[in-house]
């Protein structure tokens, strides 16, 4: 399991919030509660200093093994038929998540999951696992166990959710009554339903998987994992950084691996040919301002990294490409540092930016061209080149929106990139 940093952890938790092993978390904080969908990005660990300097330019960084996931954990029990699920069996994910029928934030994260394997119907199943903690909380779980042999299983699990804060204070008999109500809207058997709810078959199942849950060492709801792979409880579990994680797993053969040797010592002047399917952009590159931006640009060149890269951003002021995963979160590999200085400024069209969403040290390729002036930005990334020849090409490029929905078209790409000494 990762070791997280101290300071890093003290900070996150200030953010992220779970209930307790024992479902402590009342019905009242779940109606006060709102679903965390919100695009946040993904917190990086806080260091003292930049992540990459002048003297260390370079650091291995990858966002699923360094942020947000933890090695595999060889003790999560393998999924078998009678795991409750949605998803595809052969999908390429596997979310399994353990959750508690009386944890708000469960509740929160399960409408969560359900929109990720919306997104992705092919690639995502979710395996839903119930810790439970006695009293109401176990008859929950009995009813989604009696709701599946009819083939109810996410009719039920959703409307236990949605009205967490009616039934939590239900005693047993009138929640088994309010349970007999949901199962005769569904279309149940309501007599077959009652039945199940008590058999020796549902109770052996219910002490069974609280044992499991015991053996793992679940000691907090929701906990994920993904590929056995437990999500980090520090991280939030919104729509945004689940699908960017999805997205930048999705393109873990395109990485060229660890930190390479790059050559900072130009003895030409350097200009960058970007192919584009529109025609090409000629860029005058920075290699006496910013050296190592340059250098390890010419490397992702060199190594295909921008051939048949697609425009995931276009606005009137810029466009921005080099991410396959088009999340700005994928990377080769590794992160660079920024060579920023208080000169450079984006107040004019056709410079070339390398852009990072992390913070400063954490360039990864992406890069952007300005197609006017983009202030906003000024001061926070590296410009190490400008356009001379072919801003009629990038004005071209047809605008479109930042979006992580697999779905949405894309209208422009880069074929390929050429560095050429002058």
């Amino acid at each position: 399991m990762r070791k997280y940093s101290i300071a890093f952890l003290m900070l996150a938790l200030l953010f992220v919030a779970a209930c307790s092993k024992n479902g402590d978390t009342t019905a009242v904080d779940a109606a006060q509660e709102t679903s965390d969908t919100s695009a946040q990005s993904p917190t990086v660990e806080a260091t003292a200093a930049p992540f990459t300097t002048v003297d260390e330019p370079c650091q291995s960084f990858n966002l699923a093994d360094d942020v947000l996931l933890s090695p595999v954990d060889e003790n999560v029990p393998a999924i078998t038929a009678t795991d409750l699920s949605y998803g595809p069996a052969d999908a390429e994910y596997t979310f399994i998540v353990y959750s508690n029928f009386t944890c708000s934030h469960c509740a929160n994260l399960e409408p969560i999951l359900e929109t990720i394997q919306s997104l992705y119907p092919q690639d995502v199943r979710v395996i839903f696992r119930y810790v439970t903690t006695g009293d109401n909380s176990n008859i929950a779980a009995q009813a989604v166990e009696a709701a599946n042999i009819q083939g109810k299983f996410t009719e039920m699990k959703d409307i236990l959710f949605e009205n967490q804060a009616t039934w939590y204070y239900y005693t047993a008999d009138e929640f088994r009554t309010w349970l007999g109500e949901q199962a005769t809207a569904f279309g149940m058997d309501v007599e077959q339903f009652n039945t199940d709810l008590d058999s020796e078959t549902i109770l052996n199942k219910i002490v069974e998987n609280r044992t499991k849950v015991d053996e793992l060492g679940i000691t907090g709801t929701p906990t994920l994992y993904i590929n056995n792979r437990q999500y980090s409880p520090y991280q939030d579990r919104s729509i945004f950084t689940l699908a960017t994680l999805i997205n930048v797993m999705g393109v873990a053969d395109r990485q060229l691996g660890d930190c390479p040797t790059v050559d900072t010592d130009f003895s030409k002047d350097l200009q960058a040919v970007i192919s584009t399917n529109l025609g090409d952009i000629v860029i005058d590159l920075y290699e006496d301002e910013t050296p190592i931006t340059v250098a390890y640009f010419k490397y992702l060149v060199e190594n295909g990294w921008y051939d048949n890269s697609d425009v995931f951003i276009s606005t009137s002021e810029y466009i921005i490409s080099g991410d396959p995963s088009h999340t700005l979160y994928g990377g080769p590999g590794f992160v660079f540092y920024n060579e920023i200085s208080t000169e450079q400024t984006l107040d004019e069209e056709g410079l070339l930016v390398s852009f990072n969403r992390y913070g400063t040290g954490y360039n990864s390729g992406v890069i952007m061209l300005t197609r006017s002036a983009v202030t906003d930005f000024s001061g926070e990334f590296s410009v190490f080149g400008k356009v001379i020849e072919g801003m009629d090409i990038l004005n071209a490029m047809t605008d479109r929106a930042y979006s992580l929905d697999p779905t949405d078209p894309f209208y422009d790409s880069i074929t390929s990139i050429t560095i050429v000494e002058k």
